[in-house]
């Protein structure tokens, strides 16, 4: 396995990119997309401070986006790593280089249960207050009802 890391790239192939989301179950079908959510799909990746993403040849296997202030905060966002490639150390070293982008800064992440101890182990810790971080959820991104 030889994958390469991209850190000047933002804009990745957005087919490549969609079909990772698809892979890791961030989306329920490609198909299904609608066409708001499809329009505005690499803006987010555009807009980030930062975007590193992982290789094999042409294919894209991994790839995370970062918002920061370069100094102080940054936020690592929609980390994926496709299944076949999991467990291989990608996540760690594109979770790494974002940190060695900016050394000094306070690093957050947002995660599912599932992702916890991924992020433990890279010196990710609990916020002592678990009032402190609150959100408004994203309304392109509607919550799925439970049944």
């Amino acid at each position: 396995m030889n994958i390469t890391y991209n850190d000047q790239k933002k804009d990745l192939p957005v087919d490549q990119l969609r079909q990772l989301f698809f892979s890791v179950g961030w989306m329920k079908s490609i198909s299904e997309e609608t066409d708001e959510r499809l329009n505005g799909f690499m803006q987010p990746w555009i807009n980030s401070t930062l975007v590193i993403s992982a290789w094999e040849s042409e294919r894209l296997v991994g790839a995370v986006r970062v918002l920061s202030d370069t100094i102080f905060h940054s936020v690592i966002y929609d980390l994926l790593v496709a299944p076949e490639y999991q467990g291989r150390g990608i996540g760690k070293e594109l979770v790494n280089r974002c940190k060695n982008h900016y050394p000094g800064s306070e690093w957050l992440v947002s995660c599912d249960k599932k992702n916890i101890g991924f992020y433990k182990k890279l010196g990710f810790q609990n916020i002592l207050e678990p009032d402190a971080v609150l959100v408004i959820p994203c309304e392109l991104f509607p919550k799925e009802e439970k049944i």
